[in-house]
């Protein structure tokens, strides 16, 4: 078998992985593992009906539906080859691997399942997995509880990533979505992983949960804290960050929040206050303690902007501003930039945006900034 596939340059877009010369190679690849394999056909029939004008998510789809008729039609052997050929191609070809496993193999739970454990060491099943829990989820619990004992930390970040309600780029897992308690049991085992990879898994996995479940993430954490240990410390704090933009009352406690912080706006103003679509914004917030406060106050302050879309209705995102202590004898100043440049996700339209300040979950101040077409 050849060495794992190298990139010389890494590629603009992720789906530019997945070229002409790497699907060559990836058949290749497949050809040592599987001699009957018809290389060039597979090559073809992959490459055919515009195959580089295709995004990633198609491209990937195209590589995995394409090998069904050029695989052994027994569904046992050609996963066999799948395993075979991972530890040799990329990551993106991987994935590919994962997807075949998702569209041809439902039926067959206990190879389908074994497969994706171990191909997520040569990339990700978090995508793939899912399917199998939300058709089987009473089957895959404790397959989930076990992944988290693996020493390998692709697995056990399997166990956390792939079992998330919400996800990324995925069908949501409605089962989770409305009794997080199974999800918890999973993450408890992982809440001291020593993998930062894994944690971060279990934070992004409670921070979808909050989205549902506020109280259960909050009371989780506040029970986890209790153990004292910095690997779960952090787990918790990006866990919670959702509930602390949204200012959860015990949420808040947990990091020194108060509920409402005795402090008051000096001033709030976006410069220049009209900007061109592609320029960028400075917003400026001088804070002030309130007199009758000897002690600091701990502030979690955010900003909140009403996107104007394409048919005048407003899109709202809450963004991140800083963390930080104020006292009774110095002004804390705030500056940050805000680029109103099309991006893959977000594309920007003239007219008025709202943006709202807020500290430890409250809105305390507002203005508009008004875009224009460049």
């Amino acid at each position: 078998m050849p060495s794992k596939l190298n990139r010389k340059e890494k590629p603009r877009l992720w789906k530019d992985h997945l070229s002409k010369d790497a699907v060559s190679v990836f058949s290749k690849c497949i050809k040592d593992a599987y001699s009957k394999f018809d290389q060039k056909q597979y090559a073809k029939a992959v490459l055919s009906d515009g195959f580089l004008k295709l995004e990633l998510k198609e491209r990937l789809n195209k590589i995995a539906e394409s090998l069904k008729g050029f695989l052994p039609v027994d569904y046992d052997a050609a996963v066999r080859i799948l395993i075979e050929v991972a530890p040799h191609v990329g990551t993106f070809e991987n994935w590919a691997l994962t997807i075949y496993i998702e569209k041809f193999g439902l039926k067959d739970f206990r190879v389908s399942v074994n497969a994706l454990e171990e191909l997520t060491r040569y990339g990700t099943s978090e995508f793939a997995i899912r399917p199998f829990i939300i058709h089987q989820t009473a089957r895959m619990l404790p397959i989930l509880i076990k992944w988290t004992k693996s020493d390998n930390e692709h697995i056990r970040r399997l166990a956390a990533e792939g079992s998330r309600p919400r996800g990324v780029w995925v069908a949501h897992i409605d089962a989770f979505k409305k009794d997080a308690r199974p999800v918890i049991k999973i993450l408890e085992k992982l809440k001291a992983d020593d993998s930062l990879y894994v944690r971060k898994a279990v934070a992004n996995n409670l921070n979808d949960i909050s989205k549902e479940h506020p109280d259960l993430v909050a009371s989780t954490c506040k029970k986890w804290q209790k153990a004292g240990d910095a690997r779960t410390d952090w787990i918790i704090k990006h866990g919670c960050r959702t509930l602390i933009k949204n200012g959860h009352p015990l949420a808040m406690s947990l990091f020194g929040f108060a509920k409402k912080p005795n402090v008051r706006i000096k001033l709030f103003s976006i410069k220049p206050a009209k900007v061109k679509i592609g320029d960028s914004g400075v917003a400026t917030l001088v804070l002030k303690l309130s007199t009758d406060q000897k002690s600091k106050q701990k502030l979690s302050v955010d900003y909140k902007v009403y996107f104007v879309s394409k048919n005048g209705s407003k899109n709202k995102k809450l963004f991140k501003w800083a963390v930080k202590s104020i006292d009774s004898q110095n002004d804390l100043t705030l500056e940050k930039k805000q680029l109103f440049k099309d991006q893959l996700t977000r594309k920007h339209f003239p007219g008025a945006h709202k943006i709202e300040v807020l500290i430890n979950g409250e809105v305390v101040a507002s203005k508009s900034v008004v875009l224009s077409s460049p």
